[in-house]
């Protein structure tokens, strides 16, 4: 196994080797959406709109298996920074056997949820056919969604996003290929229509999954020689669950935040569900140096944490704050300006780009709240304090919205625009909630780390 290189050296250099990749990766994985958004505008607007009702129900897959993934990418890079290998050996090889129960617990209850949540939200005839069909081979897939992010939280962990990088990279190209050729049908394959999308998300899913496993074994990060290290050890699972479960509830809480801003964005019209779609996806483009950012700071700061080198963990905590802002801002101009252009490469229906349109102008002023969010949770994750960003998500994107949204649509039966103002005004406000925290438990890691240093 590796050294715990991440706690020696210059920290700009250990982000900008992280960060860089995964933020170049997840631009592909972005445009992997786009291509999925693409194609579903082909079909009909409906099918489009169909697609972001799906999301949130989809993005249960994500958040329990990136839950997870975080959890134990924390837990390892702790025991790499302390030294523990035999800690570090528990945690890579118990995460798979506790995927696989993940896996059948998510197609179970996803398989069966999921028609009666897009009833709830408003979906009948032809626009909850579209809906189901997407979603069902996603969930049929959910096991090949979890070994990619499983085996890819023991390499971040290690200080490596380069190799998930390339696999989120390679399977846009396959997408190109696979999307219209399961659509549309040809060699020996039928037209899938809608389902196609979902079925070739699975494939590359399965693809890249087998790629970094096999990558995690060649690099000896992983020794299993036999069943009997697979075999579920509880306490190994507690400490897994009890630092991922928190985080896994943190972005599923977002789905359900998707659930809460839809239901109410349903009141307006279809068109306005769409563009609340193609919106959020151009907002993904935009805070992809945050997602590479929040990947840094769980290896470094987890590292680091571990090693007790508490003075690293703030300056990588200080750096990426520099760094998300810098880029952040001239995301949100080149989003601002382009706008437009950039809601068009979804969809060629004028209601929706109207819409699309306001919405991305309006979030624009907000990304620097979404980069503050995810550096400083980042850092909470890492230090083994998974629980803030849970309940702040509960907060942020549940119980909130609920009060509020009713309050403006129902109450005071504001236009769309002004919806929308009231969902910026709510993520600006728990943001500075976040920023406070986290600066009070860095401040008291530094305290007590000085305290504890001999006279």
């Amino acid at each position: 196994m590796s050294s715990p290189t991440l706690t020696q050296g210059p920290i700009g250099p250990h982000i900008r080797k992280i960060a860089l990749p995964m933020s170049i990766g997840f631009f592909f994985n972005t445009m992997y959406n786009v291509v999925d958004s693409f194609y579903a505008g082909q079909i009909s607007t409906q099918a489009l709109a169909a697609m972001a009702l799906c999301f949130p129900v989809f993005f249960i897959i994500i958040a329990l298996s990136e839950g997870v993934s975080r959890g134990s990418s924390a837990l390892i890079a702790n025991s790499i920074g302390a030294e523990d290998r035999e800690k570090e050996s528990a945690f890579t090889s118990q995460v798979f056997s506790l995927g696989f129960f993940f896996a059948i617990g998510i197609t179970i209850t996803g398989l069966n949820v999921a028609p009666p949540l897009f009833r709830l939200m408003g979906a009948s005839g032809d626009y909850f056919q579209l809906a189901d069909d997407y979603i069902s081979p996603l969930f049929w897939g959910s096991a090949f969604f979890l070994l990619s992010s499983l085996s890819n939280s023991i390499l971040i962990a290690h200080g490596d996003s380069k190799t998930f990088g390339k696999v989120l990279v390679a399977g846009f190209f396959l997408n190109l290929v696979l999307n219209p050729w399961f659509l549309y049908g040809g060699f020996g394959v039928p037209a899938m229509g809608i389902a196609g999308i979902a079925w070739a998300t699975v494939v590359i899913q399965a693809a890249g999954g087998i790629f970094l496993l096999t990558t995690v074994l060649r690099r000896k990060y992983i020794h299993i020689s036999g069943i009997r290290e697979l075999m579920p050890k509880l306490k190994i699972y507690g400490e897994i669950l009890h630092q991922g479960i928190p985080t896994a509830f943190n972005m599923m809480s977002i789905a359900l935040g998707f659930f809460v801003s839809t239901y109410y964005l349903n009141t307006y019209s279809e068109v306005a569900v769409a563009a609340f779609g193609v919106g959020t996806r151009i907002e993904q483009m935009a805070l992809l140096p945050a997602i590479g950012l929040g990947t840094a700071i769980v290896s470094i700061v987890g590292q680091n944490n571990g090693a007790r080198r508490f003075d690293r963990v703030r300056e990588c905590v200080t750096l990426c704050i520099k760094y998300g802002f810098v880029i952040i801002a001239v995301a949100s101009l080149i989003m601002y300006i382009f706008a437009t252009p950039l809601v068009r490469l979804f969809t060629d229906d004028p209601a929706v780009i109207s819409t699309g349109t306001d919405y991305v102008r309006i979030m624009t002023f907000i990304q620097w709240a979404y980069v503050m969010t995810f550096t400083h949770t980042g850092f909470l994750q890492a230090v083994k304090r998974p629980m803030y960003g849970f309940i702040e998500s509960i907060i942020r994107k549940i119980i909130l919205p609920i009060g509020i949204f009713y309050l403006l649509v129902n109450v005071l039966a504001v236009k769309l625009n002004e919806f929308l103002y009231g969902m910026a005004a709510i993520n600006v406000v728990m943001t500075f909630v976040t920023i406070v925290y986290a600066q009070w438990v860095l401040r008291k890691k530094l305290g007590d780390s000085e305290e504890t240093q001999p006279a």
